[in-house]
């Protein structure tokens, strides 16, 4: 049997949108690696995963909160060696991430090196953070002959006037420090609509109405912005 990893997208927080196919792959597997930071100690996937599937089954692994990527590369590939052998033995493996998968997760690091060793891969969709975020608000994203598009908070907004004009809705993921300087084009900008929605469908969640709120800094944190020029009707 070929080996083969699965990356498996547990959506953006709520255990209750995981995917029926996400359940069915943790429960045939053999072990399910999960992230959790060196410096929190908290794994939102780990709290997501306990929940169905058996503690014995978990392996843990530990990534910096660090920019540093020479530090992270190292760390993706001292995990993909060990996925790797642990494939190659007939164990069926899967590595879980909050989100969808394909979408800014550490998967796609490890699926690199994985495909390097000659490890097949394959993908179980989840629930994006903004998808989540646009269906709390019964927010449309775009309609027929629309689009939108999905970004991370770029260091300077010098584009975003562009794509707003170019796009019904435009997604801003990975705001963090960069919130100050989104509020500060908001107030500025024409815009119908534009919200920060910090921790969604978390039980901490918080939504921002950035028209008329201004949000404390460290909102930024596992936050995504939704921003649009027109009204939908």
């Amino acid at each position: 049997m070929t080996a083969k990893i699965c990356g498996i997208g547990l959506g953006p927080g709520d255990p209750e949108l995981v995917t029926i196919k996400a359940v069915r792959a943790m429960e045939q597997a053999d072990m399910v690696v999960v992230p959790q930071s060196d410096i929190t100690g908290r794994s939102i996937a780990a709290d997501i995963v306990s929940r169905y599937i058996p503690a014995e089954k978990i392996h843990m692994y530990h990534f910096p909160m660090t920019g540093n990527k020479a530090d992270l590369d190292t760390r993706y590939s001292a995990l993909a060696d060990e996925m790797a052998r642990w494939a190659a033995t007939g164990k069926r493996v899967c590595y879980v991430t909050i989100g969808d998968t394909p979408v800014y997760s550490t998967f796609n690091y490890l699926r690199d090196k994985l495909l390097a060793q000659g490890i097949a891969t394959e993908m179980v969709p989840g629930v994006s953070a903004y998808s989540a975020a646009a269906n709390s608000q019964s927010l449309p994203l775009c309609e027929k002959d629309g689009s939108f598009c999905v970004i991370e908070m770029p260091e300077t907004l010098d584009e975003l006037p562009a794509l707003l004009e170019r796009f019904s809705s435009v997604v801003l993921m990975k705001v963090h420090k960069r919130l100050p300087a989104l509020c500060q084009f908001v107030r500025q900008a024409d815009l119908a609509y534009a919200s920060l929605f910090q921790r969604i469908t978390l039980p901490e969640e918080q939504v921002y109405d950035l028209l008329t709120q201004t949000p404390p800094q460290d909102a930024g944190y596992l936050s995504t912005a939704i921003l649009q020029r027109r009204e939908f009707r």
